[in-house]
């Protein structure tokens, strides 16, 4: 497994202000879509296969020069999108529309997962997958699992052991996410599957309780004003 801390000032900047108890919807929601789409570029550039093209560009028909030669994303490549109910939402549907912006949208896909954490009076034991929407083999496909928060990393792998298991083996999982724990990268190391995780984030620690130090506090009920 490789991880990539994008913790730019931009980055922490968003989380800085996400993290207020003060910050409310609209806003929320508002810096999600900041920082998610901030780390997009980052991820795609990363993980997408990429080819050379030689294509005319307006120019060309006054100066045959005017030929665009560079490297781009390979359209025809099969990519996965994996939301994770509830927090995955949002980011997993962002990152859904952006990669048809770039790739051929015939070979994008959208799936869906309720992952819920198993949480006792000692602390959270583990997580349980309860109901998922998978649209069929993602064999040879890069797999995103775009969600915010990563603590104990239980979620993530209820969701790999699941897709290898029913659907097949993908070329990679990506994980991407806002804030990570220090034992959240050491539990997916574990995790017999190839790997990358990026997060704009990498915090101190978890409570008790298993949420994540200093944290932003439960993204899915801020996200969705469950919050009481």
């Amino acid at each position: 497994m490789k991880h990539t801390i994008l913790d730019t000032p931009y980055n922490l900047s968003l989380l800085a202000e996400l993290g207020k108890p003060e910050t409310a919807q609209p806003r929320i929601s508002q810096l999600i879509t900041a920082l998610f789409g901030n780390m997009f570029g980052a991820v795609v550039n990363g993980e997408l296969e990429q080819e050379t093209v030689l294509l005319k560009t307006r120019i060309a028909v006054k100066d045959k020069r005017g030929i665009f030669r560079d490297k781009i994303f390979k359209k025809n490549q099969k990519v996965v999108v994996a939301d994770v109910i509830r927090a995955g939402m949002q980011p997993s549907h962002q990152f859904y529309l952006n990669l048809t912006e770039i790739l051929n949208p015939k070979y994008v896909r959208q799936d869906h997962l309720m992952s819920q954490r198993i949480e006792t009076k000692n602390g959270v034991s583990g997580s349980e997958l309860t109901g998922s929407k998978i649209g069929g083999s993602v064999k040879g496909a890069i797999v995103f699992i775009p969600d915010p928060m990563g603590a104990t990393g239980g979620s993530v792998k209820e969701v790999v052991d699941f897709y290898q298991k029913k659907y097949g083996k993908p070329k990679r999982f990506v994980v991407v996410n806002l804030v990570v724990a220090p034992q959240y990268l050491k539990n997916l190391k574990k995790i017999k599957a190839s790997m990358s995780v990026y997060a704009a984030r990498l915090d101190k620690g978890l409570t008790k309780d298993d949420f994540i130090y200093p944290g932003l506090g439960g993204v899915g009920e801020i996200i969705n004003n469950t919050r009481k």
